[in-house]
């Protein structure tokens, strides 16, 4: 055999794949500078990193990077995929011997959900065996444990990452890497929820058709689902990850009325535990890029199940309602009809899914509240009318510097719509808890101005068309 031309080969191939993966990554300067400072040994920076977020955030494209500028700076790399290590401490003592032994060895420990029961042995046994000035990064789904920062020793030799979705201007820097077009990014952006790899595969489907928008195709989304979710227990989970992709919020009791008492408590505390589900006083709220992509496989793979699933959610907040405490009875709007009254725990839940449903034009349309005063009786276009009260309401709600910032941080979630409440609170300007509680207050204030909006006059019929009521 000729012997190989200097630049390729093998040697050559791995550093071009390297070369194009570093850059390819995008964002992540945060976790990038507690790598950079861990590998250039500062006395402060900690001796072990846990990354951890849902499948398809970037966690191992940051390991190859911690393993490309270890390597750039002279120390052996040593790595270890938690999919072979088959929960066996014996295989992961034989994985990473090296560590043991050699001073400044960076052990990369990858995929790590898939031996999460050896984490305690790791922190009270093995790693207190590792040789000098040897750094460790774990990457996983699962958060690390509270033993870590309860240790007061490992509380200054530890950090954790939690891996974020990437805002709107990182999805477009990533999606430009990739060589989509500027004005195909938007759509992919607005699909993908800041998950790195929807992004990437999205960008790998091109329009069906030039000029035409883009959806993804069920191949798009099959590897989706089994990338972001995995494989699945039951039949069961299947469907209680339905529920949770359709409803604004998840709480035990909706998916018991859902799915019926098959194992409710189990499967819902088996959601809590997920990675890419988000535990909130609301509820349970998915990660943006698992509900789109668990939405729209539903539909593309079975539409009647998808219409069933929704149908069946909406039923269940009805019924909620229905069984509300007398207390809550008596607290109500006026609705359509004389005498007829809307409680307001089910006034409230429908100014906040007409908020989620702004830019949905299907599920907008079966709001509760076209049935309230809102709405003229007899109108022509109740949607638009409802659409036109909210508006309005926002519109009122700016009467201090409160309102004012109630008037944004609610424009700015539900009508401008980024992808997530991280993003809007970016696009804000402030911190995301000071963003969630101009949130909270902002829903309120914009509940008690449509509770005090005047009602809407019925529409009174004319020869030749229809009048439309006055506030």
């Amino acid at each position: 055999m000729g012997r190989e031309e200097p630049g390729l080969g093998v040697v050559g191939l791995v550093d071009r794949l390297a070369e194009a993966r570093a850059g390819a990554l995008v964002g992540r300067e945060r976790e990038r500078g507690v790598l950079d400072r861990m590998l250039s040994g500062a006395r402060d920076a900690p001796l072990v990193a846990y990354l951890h977020g849902p499948g398809g955030i970037g966690k191992s494209s940051l390991v190859r990077y911690a393993a490309r500028q270890a390597e750039l700076a002279g120390r052996r790399v040593v790595r270890v995929d938690g999919r072979f290590l088959d929960a066996d401490p014996r295989r992961l003592e034989e994985a990473a011997a090296a560590a043991c032994v050699e001073p400044g060895v960076v052990l990369l420990i990858d995929t790590f959900e898939q031996c999460q029961p050896l984490e305690a042995w790791l922190r009270e046994s093995f790693l207190l065996r590792l040789a000098d000035r040897v750094i460790v990064v774990v990457a996983g789904r699962t958060a690390p444990d509270a033993e870590w920062s309860l240790d007061p020793g490992w509380a200054q030799l530890f950090t954790a990452l939690p891996m974020r979705s990437l805002d709107p201007a990182e999805s477009d820097a990533l999606l430009a890497a990739r060589g989509v077009p500027a004005e195909q990014r938007g759509a992919f952006v607005a699909f993908a929820g800041g998950s790195p790899l929807a992004l990437s595969l999205a960008a790998s489907v091109p329009p069906a058709a030039p000029g035409a928008p883009w959806e993804p195709t069920g191949d798009t989304l099959t590897s989706l689902v089994e990338r972001l979710v995995g494989d699945l227990p039951s039949a069961v989970h299947r469907r209680a990850l339905e529920v949770v992709a359709q409803a604004y919020v998840t709480r035990e009791p909706l998916l018991r009325a859902v799915l019926g008492d098959e194992d409710t408590h189990m499967v819902f505390s088996w959601l809590r535990q997920l990675p890419y589900i988000e535990v909130t006083p609301e509820g349970l709220y998915p990660h943006d890029a698992v509900r789109a992509t668990l939405e729209a496989d539903l539909r593309w793979r079975d539409p009647e199940r998808y219409d069933d699933v929704r149908a069946r959610v909406s039923l269940a907040g009805l019924q909620a309602v229905r069984s509300a405490t007398a207390d809550d009875a008596l607290l109500t709007a006026p609705v359509r009809g004389p005498g007829d009254q809307l409680p307001r725990a089910a006034f409230e839940e429908g100014v906040l899914e007409a908020l989620r449903t702004w830019h949905t034009p299907r599920e907008f349309a079966t709001s509760v509240l076209v049935r309230s005063h809102l709405v003229a009786p007899g109108s022509p276009d109740p949607v638009a009318e409802l659409r036109g009260a909210i508006t309005t309401a926002l519109d009122a709600i700016q009467t201090d510097p409160a309102g004012v910032k109630a008037h944004e941080a609610l424009t700015t979630t539900y009508i401008t719509a980024p992808r997530t409440h991280k993003a809007a609170a970016r696009r804000l300007g402030v911190p995301y808890g000071t963003y969630r509680r101009h949130l909270a207050l902002a829903k309120e204030r914009l509940i008690e101005q449509l509770l005090r909006q005047p009602a809407t006059t019925p529409v009174t019929p004319v020869a030749g068309g229809v009048t439309r009521g006055q506030r």
